[in-house]
């Protein structure tokens, strides 16, 4: 168990969704000097903390340079959020995803183990489980359905082996869907949102089950869980709730100001390779962090929903 107040942290991917946040909570709330690292590819300068530190950096090249990086700032905690996260363009880019989300991990733990770095947080992915039913624990079998599950397994397994065969101070999270203000990719829910705001007829494709987890918690708890967790182990992250798609379109409608919600199949949205059901169970990061109280996604929605209208009805991208 470490205590991550008053000291220095990394925060790569910093500029992005929940990075940002991250970087603002650890400002805010826990007193530490932060440095942002991002390529700015899909994050914006405009989500950067003006306390926080930037340096520009791709966590694909030469890991000594991240190693020198990290000593130079005296970085003693680092949370990996830099990742290639939207999944329909693994399928065209596949070496692409595996390049970002799993080999350049491994440099990532290489240089925190040359900088002696005392935690590392990688962020990982529910969709490496593959299709399930019920909520999910870290000891399911896993069946990722594309290249970016795949590579965000393999990812997980890096940081257990070298817990094992070098004591790299690494956590793997497992994060399950997320929502709130500044989305950086077109995820169902801004889609959803930006439709709604045009009309009450609304096309989607398939009517999946997911787990939605507010970003403020997320963050909050993934700062507790690199405080408390284990190095080597991976846990999940999610609301432990979930919501079909078409019911959770429905809930964005009313809150929108719809009183009838028409929903529209629209077959170039409908993916043949779907995950249908991704449900968390908390069970292992409680016992790590102690158990907590999500916020509703119905107040999720709403905040999310007043960003976009407060941003000129644009989102991040």
């Amino acid at each position: 168990m470490t205590n991550i107040r008053n000291t220095n942290v990394c925060v790569i991917g910093g500029a992005g969704f929940l990075g940002s946040h991250l970087a603002d909570y650890l400002i805010e709330k826990r007193d530490c000097k932060v440095l942002i690292l991002d390529n700015l590819i899909s994050g914006l300068k405009k989500h950067i903390n003006p306390k926080a530190s930037f340096m520009w950096h791709d966590i694909r090249d030469d890991e000594h340079e991240l190693a020198n990086i990290l000593m130079k700032e005296e970085i003693e905690y680092v949370f990996n959020y830099a990742a290639e996260p939207y999944i329909p363009e693994c399928f065209e880019r596949p070496m692409h995803f595996f390049d970002i989300n799993a080999t350049s991990v491994l440099k990532v733990l290489n240089a925190c183990q040359i900088a002696k770095v005392k935690g590392l947080l990688q962020v990982s992915s529910a969709e490496i489980y593959g299709d399930m039913t019920g909520k999910i624990r870290e000891t399911d079998p896993v069946a990722p359905h594309s290249t970016y599950g795949v590579s965000k397994l393999a990812a997980d397994g890096l940081v257990q082996v070298r817990w094992k065969e070098a004591k790299v101070p690494a956590i793997a999270m497992r994060q399950f869907n997320c929502v709130g203000e500044r989305e950086t990719h077109a995820y169902v829910i801004p889609e959803i949102i930006s439709q709604m705001d045009k009309s009450n007829i609304i096309k989607l494709g398939n009517n999946s089950f997911r787990d939605f987890q507010y970003s403020g918690d997320a963050i909050a708890m993934a700062v507790e869980l690199l405080e408390k967790g284990e190095f080597g182990e991976v846990y999940n992250m999610g609301s432990e709730s979930g919501i079909k798609i078409y019911d959770l379109a429905r809930l964005i409608g009313e809150l929108m100001g719809h009183e009838k919600v028409e929903i529209v199949v629209d077959e170039a949205r409908v993916r043949p390779w779907e995950i249908w059901h991704l449900q968390s169970d908390n069970t292992k990061l409680y016992s790590a962090i102690g158990e907590r109280k999500p916020t509703s996604l119905r107040h999720a929605l709403e905040k999310t929903i007043e960003y976009y209208r407060m941003n000129d009805k644009k989102w991040d991208w």
